[in-house]
């Protein structure tokens, strides 16, 4: 066996160290420019007039990312995900911009613990994840229709579609608890069956990260609708 080759649990962990790798870059890359913006009135008269162009933008990258991951080079891939990180953190400042800093910051320890704690699960968990996947997967096309009908809803019964909102976030834990475990079982498996090193592996472990990443945010943002103080 050549010396670039890598025994199947070995190069699985590799490859899994190296998307949480991504994942925390991006994650810090977030919240560093979601905290400057948050404490600084005068970023926030600068980049947040600008939302709905910047949500855009966002979601075009990732579905550049989504897309076009086979045929990107690996430089033009940690780019696109390090503007991705960036594009978030001022978006998500104009939603925690509605809560104290304080619980901002519980509901960030909490998610990072449940996300850990979901990540161990998919990890060590000898059961195969897949169909509770295939599940949560289409339990979050339910939401996301649930979503849009109780922001109409919104426009005629406000006291309704609160308590409908609260039920959709607390739904919506679960799903991106459950997705974060898949996810991790996926990934680890993914590892197994590629060379680590290889060109391609870059490409794959920030497509990756960006998964698992999502999974975090989402888990973030919809525990902070439940339990997060406003301003």
């Amino acid at each position: 066996m050549s010396s670039n080759n890598y025994a199947p649990d070995a190069s699985g962990n590799q490859f899994l160290s190296k998307v949480y790798m991504w994942m925390f870059v991006g994650m810090l890359i977030t919240a560093v420019v979601s905290y400057a913006i948050y404490t600084s009135p005068s970023l926030q008269a600068m980049f947040l007039p600008y939302y709905f162009i910047l949500l855009i933008l966002e979601l075009l990258v990732v579905i550049i990312l989504s897309w076009k991951i086979k045929s990107m080079s690996p430089a033009m891939a940690s780019g696109a995900f390090i503007i991705y990180a960036l594009l978030n953190g001022i978006t998500l400042t104009a939603i925690i911009m509605s809560y104290t800093i304080s619980s901002v910051f519980i509901v960030f320890v909490v998610t990072a613990g449940m996300f850990i704690g979901m990540s161990l699960v998919g990890f060590f968990t000898k059961k195969d994840l897949s169909g509770i996947g295939r599940f949560a997967i289409m339990a979050l096309i339910g939401i996301i229709l649930a979503m849009i009908l109780n922001m109409l809803l919104y426009m005629i019964m406000p006291s309704t579609a609160v308590w409908i909102d609260l039920g959709i976030s607390i739904i919506a834990v679960l799903i991106f608890a459950a997705l974060t475990a898949y996810d991790t079982q996926k990934i680890k498996e993914m590892g197994k069956s590629i060379e680590y090193g290889a060109p391609y592996s870059q490409n794959l472990a920030v497509i990756c990260a960006l998964n698992l990443y999502l999974d975090f945010i989402n888990l973030f943002l919809n525990l902070l609708r439940i339990f997060g103080d406003r301003r």
